[in-house]
């Protein structure tokens, strides 16, 4: 992870966590994809506030739906939603940028490829191994909203600071599912092999 974002959001939302307990953390899910989808259409219509102001919160509740479901007991279900409406929130941010014109069709969908296969290199690791995956690869999901972020404020300045920040994002994501293909060879293969002589 680049930016280790869970490192520091456990400790620095947890007070605010507590306080909203009672909210159900799906609620929060949801929040991030409304604001995916707005800052999806935000790059479509190149509004660089709109599109600064939704990645923070797009980070910001994704950070917080899941300090709420471990202060409330995660569940499966939250589990399962949160990871299917990030996809749902990855592909409105990936169209944005395409239609937007910040990149070619071409290079947008090697970056949603690489995007898809880290968050599903990754579920269906912890699937096979019941084992958290978290910190195994250079750019996680958590790491791709920060970027963006960061290449939305620099665009202002700079006309192609979100090329690069998505050309940056295609390496660094097609790495992050080669080292969790290394990993899962490296963990599995011997488990798999275990089984069979069981």
């Amino acid at each position: 992870m680049i930016f280790q974002v869970k490192k520091y959001s456990q400790k620095l939302l947890l007070p605010l966590g507590r306080k909203l307990s009672n909210i159900p953390a799906n609620i929060f899910t949801i929040l991030s994809l409304v604001f995916s989808i707005i800052s999806g259409l935000g790059f479509y219509l190149e509004v660089l506030p709109l599109i600064i102001i939704c990645l923070f919160l797009i980070e910001f509740f994704d950070q917080l739906d899941g300090v709420i479901a471990r202060l409330q007991g995660p569940t499966k279900f939250g589990a399962f939603l949160d990871s299917t409406l990030d996809r749902y929130g990855d592909a409105a941010i990936f169209i944005g940028i395409i239609l937007g014109s910040y990149i070619t069709p071409i290079l947008g969908l090697i970056a949603f490829i690489g995007a898809f296969l880290t968050s599903y290199t990754r579920a269906r690791i912890e699937g096979l191994q019941d084992k958290s995956l978290g910190g195994i690869g250079l750019l996680e999901r958590t790491d791709r909203v920060p970027l963006l972020m960061i290449g939305a404020i620099f665009q202002i300045f700079y006309a192609e600071a979100i090329w690069w920040i998505i050309i940056i994002m295609i390496i660094g994501s097609h790495i992050t599912v080669l080292q969790r293909m290394i990993y899962a060879y490296k963990n599995l293969s011997r488990k798999q092999e275990e089984k069979v002589i069981i």
